[in-house]
């Protein structure tokens, strides 16, 4: 049996030395800068995720919302509703705007509200979704936890404002817009 070839054709100055070839590795070193820089963005947060906190108030309640602006298409994301009522409210409802539909999936609500229904639809020909809850008394808080997720496909502002409302109130409401990045 014959020893293999150890042919492979390779010239010491072009494959080793680089000889001819010197700016191609200063074409990768930059290729690698500018992914590492995107890699740096998206660690210091600079392409969302990160919640921020807006608050609402009116007479009869004070809105505390904590949610991301901007979001990434697939990732899952969470919002936490604050509803401190200042008077009493008989069967508060929660208007969420179109975009929590909207290229998204409602995975969770906690706690579940006792009736839901939709709202007559918007300019943007999607209806708001509307959730009502107990009274609340005077003091009372309720804490509404979603858990959502965004369609991948889904890239562009959203509506995500959020509104209180009850028989004999005026309606406490925090407009919002949310960023979806591809």
């Amino acid at each position: 049996m014959a020893a293999p070839s150890a042919d492979f054709d390779l010239d010491l100055e072009r494959d080793v030395d680089l000889i001819g070839r010197a700016p191609h590795v200063w074409y990768r070193r930059a290729g690698l800068g500018v992914m590492a820089v995107f890699v740096g963005a998206a660690l210091a947060g600079l392409f969302g995720q990160s919640p921020q906190s807006r608050t609402a108030s009116g007479e009869a309640a004070e809105l505390r919302i904590r949610m991301p602006e901007r979001i990434r298409g697939g990732l899952m994301w969470a919002a936490r509703i604050e509803v401190e009522a200042r008077q009493r409210i008989v069967a508060p409802q929660l208007v969420l705007g179109s975009g929590f539909v909207k290229g998204m999936q409602l995975n969770t609500i906690a706690p579940a509200p006792t009736s839901e229904t939709t709202r007559a639809p918007g300019p943007a020909g999607l209806a708001p979704l509307a959730w009502t809850y107990p009274t609340l008394e005077a003091g009372d808080t309720l804490t509404v936890y979603l858990q959502l997720q965004v369609d991948a496909t889904t890239v562009g502002r959203e509506d995500v404002s959020i509104s209180v409302e009850g028989d004999g109130i005026d309606p406490v409401r925090s407009p919002a817009t949310m960023t979806v990045l591809p």
